[in-house]
This record gives structure tokens, C-alpha cells and sequence, in this order.
């Protein structure tokens, strides 16, 4: 037990508070050599077309006015854009009024050069437009060419825009003209003081947790996780994760069946409110981004039932149930596009760290190291998204946590016990085949700690849960699997794939390619497992921190004063044939359904596969022969809030860039 005193907590009070004032430093330093420039740059934000959206054009005739109606949807516009077709050089004149009092507040006569093709004409106002939010104004467009006219304008078939209107000559088009609003990014400065207060009000906390050192493991993670999960949330907008879109469509279609609304069209894509529409185009953690989401934080809610742009995912309803309760209470609650989607992504973070807060608090030991694991910025970032992950590594890790609670220090299994497993079980393994093998171990529990022959039924019961529900839930996907013919693989459009039948028939080859897999992709997966790249693989985290989060783990396999149980020889040996089962079964799945069949190694895995079982590997390895008899718990702590923060960093460099 360590004692503290008065002299320890001095000592540690002068430590945390000189970090403290290095960290408000660096803060202080970033926003003023990054953010603050940043900020005064101008930005296109307004309007943003689907990528179906197609285009006409139509030739300007002298005499002829193009008038496009818009509204603003930020309180300034510096400059705006319009988009010229192909064709020889003209003069046009451009008007730039406020609809309702008729203010001319900008008029620009130019020469439009000659083109090959469709490009964009820059406008920018001597003084930016003021006070422009919700307010209406008219763009005139017209030449005075005497001779056959060249110059054309481009406008969409259809009115994406939904807060305008486009003439020609007083005749009214279907469309609008491709443009650009423009405007500086001056919110970001506002945006990143939010940040750097919640920073601080976190460290703040950790230190005066660490400094009265009267905490516990579980509490330490409390708020750490709330600390940087509330980062991923807010920093990483809907649909920047993996795959997030169809994440999405599938929490919309849950959201429609408990709202008893229709839940696709004819052609399997998902019915959504027309607000929601557009949100697949934010897939970049940028400014122009941040931009959108200011943007269409600001629409009114358009309830019109319109068709998403993807079906569901074949998932249980359960695997999206935090997100889909999120999108719920959005809609219910009138939120537009954006809160509701930043509601689902909230009440997944807040899933997950319950769940691994109770994980933590029952796992007898090894406490640091599943705090560690759980607190990985690609842990993080999935637990604050739409994906069915977020739900997996809760569920996984809690799982393992009470176990482990079972194996090592509860004295009688009761039923209460095999049905939390059970149900904990059922949920789980539908979501990801390879899972269900988490659950075997459950047979590591003592048979002593049951009554008779309870412990055969209760870890048959656990199993077979989670196998009658994967059963169930994935019949489909398992015959395909089994039977296929490689006919596809969906790392490539129209690519010929591999089939079970391939694999097994060709040795040689299947053995070169899992080695080069892991010889290729060795590093890959080990940095995509703490988070090297976020995001869509755009946001690249320093390899500094990358290194850092691996090193603090490697230091929770030792011993220490408060830990020194490990596992026997036995138990060690069923966890990591367990773990290789797994590795094995979701390289298989890749492997089948992924890979195209020219590649030499097998595509599509990534380091977060691994998350949900990798505590029971580094529990595996945990060891007596390095001891460190003082306390590691919270400088650790300290040291994940670091590499956290510096982690943070590296995304607000990415999204200011």
C-alpha cells in the first residue's frame, strides 16, 4: 500500500501542474501559428450536389437575365463562384442584390475566357455581405454579346439545392447554376477554443485524481474516455469512420421500423427525411467539412421521405441499437440532419464506456491493460461512430472482464452469471462470425465454482447462445461462404474472387499468400490497431504516439505490487489458440469476400479486427518476471492523457491543413 503525505502530494502537485502549463502552452502555440491563420482563410461551403447530380446548359442570349435565388446559410459571404460552360471568350456582366429591399451589393463586369471545358469564375466582394444568414439574394447574369452567343451555362437537371431558384429570360428552370459561396472559416477559432477548454478541464481532473491518488482504475478511464471520446464525437462528423455511410443506412432503417415508417423503396434503399440526404458527402475530417456541418447545422427539418443512397447492412437490429436509439430521439425531438446523427454517434460513446467501465471495475487484473486497449484513438473513434465495431469491443470487453471476475475471484458461478454471459453472447456473435470464439472462454471457470453438473449446461448455454443466433442472423451469409464459386470479390468491381473450395485446393499458394499478408502488412495492421491512419485512412497519427500507446501496454504485462496474477500454463495456451482461431477466421472472411484473385496477399484486413480479443492476448503474456513494486495506474493514466492530447493535435493539423 502506498502511503501518501504531505510531501508526496506536494511533489506531485508542482509534476501535474508544470504538465498542465505545458499543455495550456501548447495549445496557446497552436492556435496562433495554425488555427488562427487558418481561420482567416476563405473557404467554399455552400452548396454541396450529390455526385449524381447531372448537368444541362443553355447559351446566353443578349438581352437574356439568368437571375439564381439563394439563401444564406452563414452570417458572411467574402466571394462567390459560378461555374461557366465551355465555348469562346465573352463579356458578362454579374449583379449581386438583396432580394427584398433590391441593395445592389456587388456588380462585376468581365471578359469570360475561352475554355475547352466547364470551369468556375471568381467573384469577391470589395466588402464581405454581413449579417447574410436566412436571408435571400439574387444573382443576374447577362451579356450584351451582338453576335452568336458562345458562352453557356451549366445547371443541374434537378433542384438539389432546395433553397433557390433559377430563371432564364423569366422562365423558369427545373435546376440551379453550379455555385460557390464563400466565406472565412472564422468558427474554427471558436471550435478550437471549445476543444482546448474541454482539454483542460480533463487534465484538470486526471491530475487532481492522480495527485489525491483516491482513484480507482475504472474511474481513471471514466474520464479519460469522456475526455477524448467527446473528441472523436464532435471532431470526426457523421460519416467520417470506415464504411460509415452503410453504418448509417442501417441505423435509419432500424430508426424506421420502430417509427413504424416505410423502411426502403423498391430498389432496397433506405427511406430517410430529405434533410439526411446529402450527409454520405461529408467523408473527409477537413474544413470544408466543418464548413457542411455549420452549414446544414443551420437547415430547417425537411420530413419528406426520400430514398437514402444504399440499402442496410445485413445486421441484426441489436448491432446498431445505441445509434439507432440516437436517431430516434432525433427525430422525435424535430433535430435536423446533423444533431440527429451526432445523437446516434453520442449514445454509442456512451454504450461503450459503460460497458467498459463495468468491464474494468469486474476484471480482477489487468485492469491497465484493457483501459489501455479501450482507450486506443481507432477504439475511440469507432466507440463515437455509426459502425456495429462500437457495440462489438463493448460487449467483447466486457464479456472478457467479467469472466476473468468468474475465473479468478467470484467463489460460486450462480445462473445469474451464465445468462449475463449468455445474453451478452447472443448479442455479440451475430454481429462478427469470428467473435463467438470470445465466449469459449468461459470454459477457464473452475468446474468448482458450480453446483453438480451446472458447469457443462451453463458454458453449453453460453455457446450455444451465441451460435443459435448467429444461426439465425447469418444463415445466408455462411452458405455463401461455403458454396461459392468466387464468383466476386468486393475490393474490386466486377474482380473474380476466391472460394473455400480455392483455397483448399491450392495449398501452396494459399499458404504464400497468408504469409505475405503478414510480411506485407505486418506493420500496417499494428499501426491500425492503435489508429495510425483515422478517419477514411486520411488522418495519420505520429508514429510518436503510435509508439508511445504500444510501449504503455507492453509495461501493463508486468507485475506490480496491486497486480501480480497471471494465468497458468493451461489457461494461456486456450486463450491464444482462441486468439489465433479468431485472427484465422477473420483473415478467412476477408480472405472469401474481399479478395481479388490476382492480389498475393489477402486484402481488406485491418488492425481494428483485432481490437475486441487482443486484451486476452496481452492477459496471455502477462509475466512475473519483471516486477515494479510502485503503483503504475495513474502515471499511465498521465501518460495516455499525453499521447491523447498530442494525438488530438495531429487531427487538428490534418483538419486546418
Amino acid at each position: 500500500m502506498i502511503k501518501i503525505t504531505a510531501k508526496n502530494e506536494k511533489k506531485s502537485f508542482i509534476i501535474y501542474g508544470l504538465l498542465l502549463m505545458i499543455m495550456c502552452l501548447s495549445l496557446l502555440c497552436f492556435y496562433f501559428f495554425m488555427v488562427r491563420p487558418a481561420s482567416f482563410e476563405e473557404v467554399s461551403y455552400q452548396p454541396n450536389y450529390p455526385q449524381e447530380a447531372s448537368a444541362k446548359e443553355m447559351k446566353l442570349q443578349k438581352g437574356q437575365t439568368w437571375v439564381q435565388t439563394i439563401k444564406g446559410s452563414r452570417n458572411e459571404i467574402t466571394s462567390f463562384d459560378i461555374m461557366f460552360g465551355a465555348g469562346k471568350s465573352a463579356n458578362v456582366s454579374v449583379d449581386f442584390h438583396e432580394k427584398k429591399s433590391g441593395q445592389l451589393l456587388g456588380s462585376w463586369k468581365l471578359e469570360v475566357p475561352e475554355a475547352e471545358e466547364s470551369h468556375y469564375q471568381h467573384f469577391a466582394f470589395e466588402t464581405p455581405v454581413d449579417n447574410a444568414m436566412g436571408k435571400e439574394y439574387e444573382i443576374k447574369i447577362q451579356t450584351e454579346e451582338t453576335s452568336e452567343p458562345t458562352v453557356s451555362l451549366p445547371y443541374t437537371e434537378k433542384d438539389f439545392y432546395g433553397n433557390g431558384s433559377l430563371t432564364a429570360g423569366g422562365e423558369k428552370l427545373d435546376g440551379d447554376l453550379f455555385f460557390l459561396l464563400n466565406a472565412t472559416s472564422g468558427f474554427m477559432r471558436k471550435l478550437f477554443m471549445g476543444f482546448a477548454a474541454w482539454v483542460i478541464l480533463g487534465g484538470a481532473v486526471l491530475a487532481f485524481l492522480v495527485i489525491r491518488r483516491k482513484c480507482r482504475t475504472e474511474n481513471l478511464f471514466l474520464v479519460l474516455g469522456l475526455t477524448w471520446g467527446m473528441f472523436f464525437v464532435i471532431f470526426f462528423p457523421p460519416n467520417t469512420a470506415p464504411d460509415e455511410n452503410a453504418h448509417i443506412a442501417t441505423a435509419y432503417s432500424n430508426a424506421d421500423r420502430i417509427m413504424g415508417r416505410e423502411t426502403e423503396d423498391e430498389q432496397g434503399k433506405v427511406s430517410v427525411r430529405a434533410s439526411d440526404l446529402n450527409i454520405p458527402v461529408m467523408t473527409d475530417v477537413s474544413r470544408k467539412t466543418f464548413n457542411m456541418v455549420y452549414e446544414k447545422w443551420q437547415e430547417p427539418v425537411n420530413d419528406q421521405a426520400v430514398s437514402y443512397i444504399r440499402g442496410r447492412l445485413g445486421t441484426p437490429i441489436v448491432a446498431h441499437l445505441p445509434q439507432t436509439i440516437g436517431v430516434v430521439l432525433g427525430w422525435l425531438t424535430g433535430q435536423g440532419a446533423v444533431q440527429t446523427l451526432y445523437l446516434g454517434k453520442f449514445m454509442g460513446l456512451l454504450f461503450y464506456i459503460f460497458c467498459v467501465y463495468w468491464a474494468i471495475r469486474f476484471i480482477p487484473w489487468g485492469k491497465m491493460s484493457l483501459m489501455l486497449i479501450a482507450l486506443f484513438p481507432m477504439s475511440l473513434e469507432l466507440a463515437g461512430s455509426f459502425s456495429y465495431d462500437c457495440l462489438v469491443n463493448a460487449l467483447c470487453f466486457l464479456f472478457i472482464g467479467y469472466t476473468m471476475h468468474l475465473i479468478y475471484k467470484k467463489e460460486i458461478v450462480t445462473w445469474k452469471d451464465i445468462l449475463f454471459l449468455a445474453a451478452i453472447a447472443g448479442i455479440m456473435a451475430p454481429c462478427k462470425i469470428a467473435y463467438i470464439f470470445v465466449c469459449g472462454i468461459c470454459f477457464l471457470i473452475p468446474k468448482k465454482k458450480f453446483r453438480k453438473k451446472q458447469y457443462f449446461i451453463g458454458c453449453g448455454m453460453i455457446m450455444a447462445s451465441g451460435v443459435v443466433f448467429l444461426i439465425i442472423e447469418r444463415m445466408s451469409f455462411l452458405y455463401n461462404s461455403l458454396v461459392a464459386t468466387g464468383e466476386s470479390a468486393g475490393a474490386v468491381e466486377g474482380a473474380v474472387g476466391f472460394s473455400l473450395h480455392d483455397i483448399i485446393s491450392q495449398p501452396i499458394n494459399s499458404l504464400k499468400m497468408v504469409f505475405n499478408t503478414y510480411f506485407e502488412q505486418g506493420e500496417y495492421y499494428l499501426g491500425t490497431i492503435v489508429g495510425q491512419s483515422l478517419g477514411w485512412f486520411q488522418v495519420n497519427i505520429s508514429w510518436v504516439v503510435i509508439a508511445g500507446l504500444l510501449l504503455l501496454l507492453f509495461m501493463t504485462t508486468f507485475s506490480s505490487a496491486q497486480e501480480s496474477e497471471c494465468m497458468t500454463a493451461k489457461e494461456r495456451i486456450v486463450v491464444i489458440m482462441l486468439s489465433l482461431i479468431m485472427i484465422g477466421g477473420t483473415v478467412m472472411g476477408m480472405w472469401l469476400n474481399f479478395t481479388p484473385d490476382f492480389c498475393t496477399y489477402i486484402a481488406g484486413v485491418q488492425g481494428r479486427y483485432f481490437l475486441p480479443f487482443l486484451p486476452l492476448l496481452v492477459l496471455a503474456v502477462k509475466n512475473k518476471t519483471i516486477y515494479i513494486r510502485k503503483k503504475m495506474d495513474y502515471g499511465l493514466a498521465a501518460a495516455v492523457f499525453a499521447l491523447e492530447f498530442m494525438a488530438a493535435l495531429d487531427v487538428w493539423r490534418y483538419i486546418i491543413k
